[in-house]
């Protein structure tokens, strides 16, 4: 988990400036309108389970659908895990395997079990929606986890918890235009093609360098959050574009070790020592992201909390369940901004 101390020494004006902007337009919760938050919390049982496991001491029960092999959904179960005391949580979950099908399977399962509250990582940006309707229509409490609902699904759960992805995109944009005054090309290797994050952090970077001297030479998604293909993709884009490529936008740590593999075998096969100095800025903030920053000559990585926002989908969660008027229906984590000048202020996470 990565958790701010006391700077230990100046940061440079990159890392600065990173900094700033990560921390603009985030709070720790931004309310939704009441109405908003009226029609999410009208979803909730009017005085039924959760109230009155609440008043016999019984927890409830929250069931967690994600893709579980994905490390970062891997690490947001252990949290979930570790938490779910403190928030009156027995959990369990339920893996989509990246696939639709079996993530509304896994939905109707966790209804059809009497589950309180879902929490999920969707794998794409509505794909959940009918069935997480339902759920809500049977007094099911429906919260995203580190995704916000893309604009097609505000009604489609109950509430969310997440980074703003759009901002983590401008940041990694403010970013490169700090570090080339002059202009630069470059490339962006994006998400999981049709995932919410993907497509948020992709508008955030190009809105971020719209009128500014950076141009992306090409832009491609994987099928999966996959680094083997992040280094297919990138192999591809080195081999098309050689030197021109000045900076790579990556959307997430472990993709952007396929593109660190690809660099090194492209210098490697055709001596290009130009690869050396190509800018990578990953999203997650992850152990791996943090290896990288200390590794690679000219790394960010963007870092989202993923204990914190665990706990905070339970405390709107249970909030919800319990009809506390405090309960919010959209909230925004900071994004943490990891640079060779401020890593020593953050702990390196486990996942």
């Amino acid at each position: 988990m990565t958790s701010s101390k006391h700077l230990a020494r100046s940061a440079t004006a990159l890392a600065a400036l990173a900094l700033v902007v990560g921390a603009c337009g985030s709070g720790a919760a931004t309310a939704a309108p009441a109405s908003e938050a009226a029609s999410a919390a009208a979803s909730a049982p009017a005085s039924g389970a959760a109230s009155a496991s609440a008043a016999s001491g019984e927890k409830s029960n929250l069931t967690f659908v994600a893709q579980i092999d994905n490390p970062s959904q891997a690490f947001s179960w252990k949290m979930y895990q570790k938490n779910a005391e403190k928030y009156g949580f027995d959990v369990s979950n339920c893996d989509n395997g990246g696939d639709v099908q079996k993530q509304t399977a896994c939905i109707n399962d966790a209804v059809a079990a009497g589950t309180n509250a879902i929490a999920i990582n969707p794998v794409d940006e509505a794909g959940y929606v009918q069935a997480s309707k339902d759920a809500m229509g049977k007094g099911v409490v429906v919260c995203l986890s580190m995704v916000p609902p893309a604009k097609e699904a505000i009604d489609g759960s109950t509430c969310s918890v997440s980074v703003d992805d759009i901002k983590g995109g401008q940041t990694a944009a403010d970013a490169i235009i700090a570090a080339f005054p002059n202009g630069a090309t470059g490339v962006e290797i994006g998400g999981q093609a049709g995932h919410v994050a993907a497509n948020n952090r992709h508008t955030g970077f190009t809105e971020g360098i719209k009128g500014k001297n950076i141009e992306v030479l090409d832009y491609k998604n994987p099928k999966a959050w996959d680094a083997s293909q992040a280094q297919d993709i990138a192999t591809d884009m080195i081999t098309k574009y050689g030197d021109k490529i000045k900076f790579i936008f990556t959307h997430w740590d472990n993709g952007a070790t396929g593109v660190i593999n690809a660099l090194k075998a492209a210098n490697q096969s055709g001596n290009a020592p130009w690869t050396n100095d190509v800018m990578i800025i990953g999203v997650d903030g992850n152990k791996v992201g943090f290896q990288q920053v200390e590794s690679w000559p000219n790394y960010i990585s963007i870092a989202q909390n993923a204990e914190t926002i665990t706990s905070k989908v339970m405390e709107e969660s249970m909030k919800f369940l319990n009809e506390d008027p405090s309960a919010t229906k959209e909230n925004i984590i900071p994004f943490d901004v990891i640079t060779k000048e401020t890593i020593d202020n953050f702990e390196v996470p486990e996942w």
